[in-house]
This record gives structure tokens, C-alpha cells and sequence, in this order.
């Protein structure tokens, strides 16, 4: 290996490893202590040793001082790859040709899925655009150009396996977001990392943004900060992820985003507020993240619907009239009593008054006055019916009555009058009664002296 001398032993070892295919290495890291003791032919040799090479997972070639002589060298010999899954190249010095020696390796290199190329100021649009049409339709799940000199992203428009892009500090600006705004729209694209700091960003980038992302399911974390964003932007961000002009859009707002940077450190530039719900709400989204998005849209109906503070003062942050009653109106009737229940249970006895006064018309709608009319009258039927039966039991009493005091009264103006006639029978009746007792009793004494006799 003297191609290697005066390289460390234990770089050396590890080169050796590499090239003998040994199992138990699956990573190689060159220090830029070490690098400097590379030849042109020592890259061109590590080139080959890492295409043979089928345990292999990960190179780690930063900040090695890399030069498009270097890479010449180095793409030589790794022509492809078949184990190799990242590849580090951060802060090295080569540019459009050392890009283009990659091609062969691009091509080839399977299961690659890692590309770092952060902190070069020689890649430039140019270098992304061969980047990524050599790389389309490929595995390539990362992608990281932080601080290189990208200004124009139209070439990602055919790109999208992506599934995080690193893009801080190059200047993108709103050409740029437009051109990740159809990405973020688009049903294929999978992106779930989004880093653009410091890309020259305005407050309509950010609408452009927060637009796109209206109906986007994937994307997890947007970083957008050391940007020029004012209060516009900021509430652009604020309605994305809870649109409160009504129940229907707050529960329809974004629930994927689980982390968002903060979009300035110039708090003067707009309410400290409105970040402040920004974050309430994504805390929101990141505790619902193992549930469904429904959890996490009924969660912000009542934190921020259902309680009327909240709902003021998001209001007034987005720009919008606040109105009482405003959020029930499509509410339909019947389920309102379950609505006033919820807000009464999670926000207290007075938010539940400060509640039901709107609701009252609704309220009231829900009431089927005819049928209550219909009922009252069939009841009132019904009493007046049985005080009917009652009345007629009454005067069938009555003349029952005055019929027994006709008679009483015809009996009694004939003992008043004194008529001989009733007079006698009374008489004679009262004779024969007297007769028959004495008769009954003469009989009773001749059986008592019969009964003597015989004993």
C-alpha cells in the first residue's frame, strides 16, 4: 500500500479492510488530517476499493479538501456501488466538473439515498440542475445543499422521492417557493422536511407556502427562519394551521406540521402573540401525531371555537370580525344542546352562558311548535270529555234525586191532609199485625207445654 504512505495506520487499516471486502466495516470516515496525505492515485484506488466493496454503507468525506482534480480521481475508480446508502461530501472545493465525474456512480449507485454537498460555494444552480437530473426517479430520499450557491429549484419540478431538503442559505427567494409550492401540491410528491433559512424568503414566499399546504398530508417540518417575514407572513402560518372563520375550517386545517422554526428573530416585527398560537397549535398537531387527523382537528374546534377568549383573539390576529354567534350558524339545531354539554365540560359554567345566549334562536328552531299546539289540544279534548261524562253521572243523579222527593212530597201532603182512607189501612194495618203476633205467640207456648208432656 504504498500508494498510502505517510497516511495514519489506522486509515490505512481501514482502507485495507475495505478493500479486502471485510464485513464488520461498513463505514469509512477520511479526517482532513488525513486527507492531505492523499495522492491522486490514493483517491483513485479508495474510488475502486468502495465499488468492490459490498458491506460498505456509508462514506465520510467531509471537509477533506476535495477538489474537481480530486474527484476526477476519485469518480475514476467508484464508477458504482452496490451496498453504499450516504455519501458526505460537506465543505469541499470542486464544482460543475467534479459533479459531472460523479454521473458514472450517480447512474449506478442502487441503493444510494444520502447526498450531502453543504458548505460548498462551488455548487451552484448548474451543479444542482446535473444533481438531480442524474438522481430523478432514483432512491435519493436526502438531499442537503446547505450554504452552496443554488438561486433556481426549477429542475426538483421532476423530482419527487424526496423525502427531506436542505436548502438554508441559498438564495431562492419567491421564484423558489413557487417551485416547491407545486412539489408541496403535488399527490406524488412525498417530502416530510422542508429546511429553507436564510433563502430570501419574503412574507409572500411564505403565503405561497402556507398555501400549498393547505391540503398537504406529508410534509412534518418547515424551517423558515432568519427570513423576511413580517407579521403578514407570520399570520399566513397562523391560518394554515387553524383557519378560524369557522368550525368547518378550523377542523379542515393543516394537522401534519409537528415542527416549525421560528420564522424571525425580529419579535418587534409582528405580535409575539401570533407565534405563540402558532406554536400552541403545533403542539396541538404533535400530540395528536399517533391518532388520526380528525383527533387533532376536534382538538382545535374546542380549544379555539368552543371557547370565545381564544376565539376573539385569533380573530382579531387574522384580521377577522369576531361575531358570537357567527361560528354556530351552520351548526345544525339538533346539535347544539351536545355542543353547549361539550363547551360547559371543558371550559366551565361560564363560558357555557356566554354560549347559550347566541344559541337561543337555534335553540328555539329546534322546537316543533304545532305539535305541541296538537298535543295541548288533544289534551284539553280529552279533560273536557270526561268533566262530559261527569256533568251527564251528575244530572242522572240529580233527577234520580228529585224524583224520590216528588213522592217524599206527595206522601207528606197526605198525612198533612189527613186522609181517612190511608188513615184506615193504616189502622187495620196495624191490627192484624198485632193479631198475628199474639196468634204467633199462643202457638210458640202450646209446642213448650207438647214438649213437657212427653218428658
Amino acid at each position: 500500500m504504498d500508494q498510502f504512505a505517510g497516511i495514519p495506520k489506522e486509515c490505512r487499516e481501514c482502507i485495507h479492510d475495505i478493500k479486502y471486502n471485510k464485513n464488520y466495516v461498513n463505514e469509512l470516515k477520511i479526517r482532513s488530517s488525513d486527507a492531505v496525505h492523499f495522492t491522486n492515485l490514493a483517491w483513485e484506488l479508495l474510488g475502486q476499493y468502495i465499488a468492490n466493496n459490498t458491506y460498505l454503507e456509508k462514506v465520510d468525506l467531509n471537509r477533506c479538501g476535495i477538489t474537481d482534480e480530486k474527484m476526477t480521481s476519485l469518480f475514476r475508480g467508484l464508477v458504482k456501488s452496490v451496498s453504499l446508502t450516504k455519501l458526505l461530501l460537506v465543505g469541499n472545493e470542486f464544482g460543475i466538473d467534479g459533479v459531472q465525474c460523479m454521473v458514472p456512480f450517480l447512474r449506478k449507485a442502487a441503493n444510494l439515498s444520502t447526498l450531502h454537498f453543504s458548505s460548498n460555494h462551488n455548487i451552484n444552480t448548474d451543479c444542482f440542475e446535473i444533481l438531480i437530473r442524474e438522481l430523478g426517479g432514483r432512491s435519493i430520499k436526502e438531499l442537503r445543499f446547505y450554504d452552496c450557491k443554488i438561486t433556481n429549484l426549477s429542475a426538483l419540478d421532476t423530482y419527487t422521492d424526496l423525502l427531506s431538503l436542505d436548502l438554508c442559505r441559498n438564495k431562492i427567494g419567491r421564484e423558489g417557493c413557487r417551485t416547491l409550492s407545486n412539489l408541496l401540491q403535488s399527490k406524488e410528491f412525498s417530502l416530510k422536511c422542508l429546511c429553507i433559512p436564510h433563502t430570501g424568503i419574503d412574507d409572500e414566499g411564505v403565503e405561497i407556502i402556507a398555501n400549498s399546504l393547505k391540503h398537504n398530508t406529508k410534509l412534518k417540518a418547515l424551517a423558515l427562519s432568519e427570513n423576511n417575514i413580517t407579521e403578514r407572513g407570520c399570520r399566513a402560518l397562523l391560518k394554515l394551521l387553524i383557519d378560524i372563520r369557522s368550525i368547518e375550517n378550523t377542523y379542515n386545517s393543516n394537522h401534519t406540521l409537528i415542527i416549525l422554526e421560528r420564522s424571525s428573530r425580529r419579535e418587534e416585527q409582528y405580535d409575539v402573540g401570533m407565534w405563540e398560537h402558532v406554536q400552541s397549535v403545533v403542539k396541538i398537531n404533535k400530540k395528536q401525531v399517533y391518532q388520526t387527523p380528525e383527533a387533532a382537528g376536534r382538538a382545535k374546534v374546542i380549544k379555539y371555537q368552543l371557547n370565545s377568549q381564544n376565539r376573539k383573539e385569533v380573530c382579531r390576529l387574522q384580521g377577522i370580525e369576531y361575531s358570537a354567534g357567527s361560528n354556530f350558524a351552520d351548526i345544525e339545531p339538533t346539535l347544539l344542546p351536545r355542543i353547549l354539554a361539550l363547551i360547559g365540560r371543558e371550559h366551565g359554567q361560564s363560558e357555557f352562558y356566554s354560549a347559550l345566549i347566541p344559541m337561543v334562536p337555534d335553540l328555539m328552531s329546534c322546537v316543533d311548535t304545532s305539535g305541541m299546539i296538537k298535543d295541548e289540544m288533544a289534551r284539553n279534548s280529552a279533560q273536557a270529555a270526561a268533566l262530559t261524562r261527569q256533568a251527564n253521572a251528575l244530572i242522572q243523579q240529580a233527577s234520580e234525586f228529585s224524583a224520590k222527593n216528588d213522592q217524599l212530597s206527595s206522601r207528606l201532603a197526605a198525612r198533612q191532609s189527613g186522609d181517612s182512607h190511608y188513615s184506615t189501612i193504616e189502622e187495620n194495618t196495624g191490627e192484624a199485625v198485632v193479631e198475628s203476633g199474639k196468634k204467633r205467640q199462643r202457638e210458640v207456648e202450646l209446642k213448650s207445654d207438647q214438649v213437657k208432656d212427653v218428658q
